[in-house]
């Protein structure tokens, strides 16, 4: 007959202490991909779980704002709202350009497996008719 004897439940338990934390380490080596204008039309490639935060640059004070164009997306999921990033500018002649002052970074995770394509349009959030001032498109693969 078996029988259990504390010291030999007391010897798997530094094993399976070292399973967990080697675990949460995975877990935790999975970093978000993070991805700006300049990544437009490349590859992503997430892992299930893995989180991606796209930052765009924008000037609300212009009225645009960046809107998501699809409506069902197969792998990644929208995580929470898109969040705007306003950034000063020093006064000096050279700043005064056109160019936005702010940022705006939209959050994914990707949820399963499969392939999306996010295309990204800046406009004014009420003028769907008037041609976008700037389209941006990326490819993003979970597995």
């Amino acid at each position: 007959m078996f029988s259990l004897r504390p010291s030999r439940l007391i010897r798997p338990l530094p094993a399976l202490m070292l399973v967990a934390l080697l675990c949460a380490g995975c877990a935790a080596s999975r970093a978000p991909v993070i991805a700006t204008d300049l990544d437009a039309d490349r590859l992503i490639a997430l892992r299930v779980g893995q989180a991606l935060a796209i930052t765009l640059p924008a000037d609300r004070d212009s009225g645009r704002q960046w809107q998501l164009e699809q409506q069902t997306l197969v792998a990644l999921a929208l995580d929470g709202q898109p969040t705007y990033m306003h950034e000063t500018v020093s006064g000096n002649a050279s700043s005064q350009s056109s160019a936005p002052t702010g940022s705006e970074t939209w959050r994914f995770i990707a949820l399963r497996a499969g392939r999306d394509e996010l295309h990204f349009t800046y406009r004014q959030p009420d003028d769907g008719a008037a041609p976008p001032a700037r389209v941006i498109r990326y490819s993003v693969t979970a597995r």
